[in-house]
Parts: structure tokens; sequence; C-alpha cells
């Protein structure tokens, strides 16, 4: 009878593969993995000789995945994510105060609703090392589904629903409002009729907040003068601060010289997980949000 063998299968070079894949670039991943680049090429090429493929296109910096590294890397760093995993769950279970954090926030939430919840977790487990990233809702799911973050604070999606194991729970709500120099035309707003024609300072149009406050002017029939788009509220606030225009803001991250104008608009703030992959100290981080986990 014929026997199949199967190369036993080194780490090792499953941890270069999954680190180049994410580094994109030889160096960087030679650096990360605290070896020479000779080295990292000599893994890669070893992986490759077992399953008999091209994993990599490379130059003599960058590369890209071959369709078959492609497959291979989605499922070994899916893999790779899920061990560490299991070892933050196990060092966690016998401290609290170890380890790693990574949480993804959408860049349609405000940063500031975050700040003061890490502020508290850490004066409480100063040794966790939290990592934050600001992404799109897309990318922010697509690592939350490979076990790269311990969860995600974005505003609601109804295709959440749609992804495996991922939950979602509301966890606040954004004000906002109108906020203007002092000095601003001698204006004292009454009313969103006071906003006609008058330069705004909004939000991209791909924001919630901005869809909601658009539909408020033309219910009105107020005529919306745009002065500025951004994508960030820091530069709105400045923006703001220097008499550009009336500026729609999250009500938490006003200055003292800015009047304001409540217009009743909020957004609801949601948190998005995979309960298995749910540490120690996310699960007592989540609570800094009211969140009884």
């Amino acid at each position: 009878m014929e026997k199949y063998q199967t190369p036993v299968m080194n780490l090792n070079l499953v941890r270069t593969f999954v680190i180049v894949g994410q580094s994109k670039d030889l160096n960087d991943a030679a650096h990360k993995l605290d070896i020479d680049r000779t080295n990292v090429s000599r893994h890669i090429a070893a992986l490759e000789n077992i399953y008999e493929t091209k994993l990599l296109n490379n130059d003599s910096k960058t590369f890209e995945l071959t369709e078959d590294g492609r497959k291979l890397f989605d499922d070994y760093e899916k893999a790779y994510n899920l061990m560490f995993a299991a070892e933050k769950n196990f060092r966690q279970g016998k401290s609290l105060n170890t380890g790693r954090l990574t949480i993804g926030v959408s860049s349609d939430v405000d940063p500031s609703f975050v700040n003061e919840k890490i502020e508290s977790f850490k004066r409480k487990y100063p040794n966790v090392v939290i990592k934050i990233l600001i992404l799109p809702t897309r990318d922010l799911y697509d690592k939350l589904s490979q076990f790269y973050m311990d969860f995600i604070i974005d505003t609601p999606i109804d295709s959440v629903q749609k992804i495996k194991n991922i939950e979602m729970k509301e966890i606040g709500s954004e004000p906002f409002c109108i906020a203007y120099t002092k000095e601003f035309c001698n204006l004292k707003m009454e009313s969103l009729k006071d906003l006609d024609c008058l330069p705004l300072i909004l939000p991209v149009s791909s924001k919630k907040e901005r869809t909601k406050f658009d539909e408020m002017l033309s219910k009105e029939e107020i005529n919306k003068v745009i002065s500025l788009e951004v994508d960030d509220y820091r530069f709105a606030l400045e923006y703001a601060k220097a008499g550009l225009g009336l500026s729609l803001l999250p009500k938490r991250c006003i200055s003292e010289e800015l009047l304001t104008y409540d217009i009743g608009l909020s957004k609801t703030i949601s948190v998005a997980y995979i309960e298995k992959n749910l540490c120690p100290a996310a699960k007592r981080l989540l609570e800094e949000f009211n969140l009884n986990m």
C-alpha cells in the first residue's frame, strides 16, 4: 500500500510567512522577526518547497502574493492570530495585568469617545499594552474576522449580522451640535433656518451624521452652502475656531471659545466582537463602556 507523507511543518516558517505577508516588505519583516533578510528568503523558499508552489512574486524590495500565496496567507494569518489569542487567554487567566489588546475604531467615530474609557482601564491595569487602529469599517471587520483585533468600535451596520460569529451591542450615542466663533457674523442662532446661505464646515458625505444633517436641512428647505468638507473632526474644530464657517461637531470636542447650537442630532455607537475571542482584559475594558461581559 502506498504511504502518503506530509512534511513536518515548522512554525517558524509559518510565522515568517505571516509577518512577511503583513509587512509587504522583506526588510521590514526581517526587522520585526529579528533575523536577517537572507533567512527570511530562506524561510519563504522552504515553505514554497513544502507546498511545491510559488507563494511570492518578489523583486529587490517589495513583493506581491501569488494567488496560492494569498489563499495560504489568509488561513495562516487567522491561525497565527488564534495562537496568540490562546496564549493571551492563558496568561491573563493567571494575571489580568499583562499582555496586549488590539482595538479597532472606525474613522466615523470621534476618538475622544474612547479615550476616557482607555484612561480609566489603564489606571487599573497599567501593564496591559493597548494598540488602537483607526480604519474604515470594511477593514475593521476584515481584521476582526481574522482574529487580529479583540473588538471594534463603530456605528451600527445592518450587514454585520450576516457575518458569522460577530456580535454587536450598543455602547452609547454621540450628540452633535453647530459650533462657531463669537465673532462670526455677529450670529446668535435660534433655529436651523439661521444657517440659510451661511458657510458650513461639514463631515464628508460618507459619514452618517452628515446624511442626517443634510436631511434636516432639506426638510427645512435651507439653502446649504458648503465651505469645507473634512474627514477628521480635529481639522473641523480648528477651522471653526478660525472663523471659516459654522461646523457640525461632536459636542464632546467643543472648546470654550466656541458658541454652540443644539440641533438634536446624534448617532449610535456600538461595539462588535467575537465572543469566543474575548480575552479577560478585553472583557474588563468593555465593562468600562457599561457592558456586562
